[in-house]
């Protein structure tokens, strides 16, 4: 008898939670909830289909990007997981605000995770019988912001971990992977690399396999963009060559959930 009562009882906070909330509300939540999973399964066409024409999504430096470039953005992100959270939908006709907490794992090209919480502030409007987003805009609200400090130094680090280790084995496929388009370098010989595109032929034509360590000694992060500095040393595989030391400079940016170097400045060190 008492699991009995204790069911009901159940039973009716349920019932009181679901018909507490409007039709709306209810649609809008099961549009989020489709949307999380479809960006989980990494199916744009139906993300696409709960995006207005309209939409624009605002990241936390205030730049802006329409349906096709956010889309693709999407389409080239893995993510492990993917929520909404919590979600508070307030509801005006046809228009409805809904403030969310997104929480995500992507998966970066090596393999790597990192959870990310933004907070965000989605405005939908209902056509045709059925809600879509036409406005996204974030603001970062990291999880665990004590921790993104070291968090962030080690993400870098393992970055450029990988960078190294590509380039020492004169891998332009993985080193492509790694870095952005839009990245530059200035080699220690003072010339501009302007772009990943050139900087990829120094890859392929890097005279000889080497080995290539680094130590990260001071990163300040600020938002989504963290500057590291450091020495690394390149040490020749072959040809008898002693290893030769730098200074370096780097900038990273956090794209789609994962740091990205977009710039890259070194000088030799002089040797004792």
């Amino acid at each position: 008898m008492k699991r009995i009562f204790l069911f009901l009882a159940i039973f009716a906070i349920a019932t009181t939670f679901v018909f507490g909330q409007s039709k709306d509300e209810q649609e809008i939540r099961q549009t989020l909830n489709t949307i999380a999973d479809a960006l989980v399964k990494n199916d744009i066409a139906t993300v696409s289909n709960h995006y207005a024409d309209s939409y624009t999504f605002t990241n936390e430096q205030g730049e802006t990007t329409n349906k096709t470039r956010r889309l693709e953005g999407i389409k080239n992100t893995r993510r492990e997981s993917f929520s909404y959270g919590e979600m508070n939908i307030r509801v005006f006709g046809n228009t409805a605000v809904a403030i969310v907490n997104p929480t995500f794992t992507p998966i970066d090209t090596n393999g790597q995770k990192t959870t990310v919480q933004d907070r965000a502030t989605l405005t939908l409007v209902k056509t045709d019988g059925r809600w879509q987003i036409v406005a996204i805009q974030t603001t970062n609200n990291l999880i665990n912001q004590a921790g993104t400090q070291s968090e962030t130094e080690k993400q870098i680090g393992e970055v450029l971990t990988n960078w190294g280790n590509a380039l020492g084995r004169r891998d332009a496929a993985t080193v492509e992977k790694i870095m952005p388009a839009d990245f530059m370098l200035m080699s220690p010989d003072g010339k501009l690399y302007s772009s990943r595109a050139e900087y990829l032929e120094v890859v392929k034509n890097y005279p000889t396999e080497a080995t290539i360590t680094g130590k990260g000694e001071k990163t300040i992060v600020a938002g989504d963009t963290a500057v590291q500095s450091g020495t690394y040393s390149v040490t020749p595989k072959t040809g008898g060559a002693n290893a030769t030391s730098f200074s370096y400079t780097a900038t990273f940016v956090r794209r789609d959930g994962r740091w990205m170097p977009i710039a890259f400045n070194s000088r030799a060190m002089q040797q004792k």
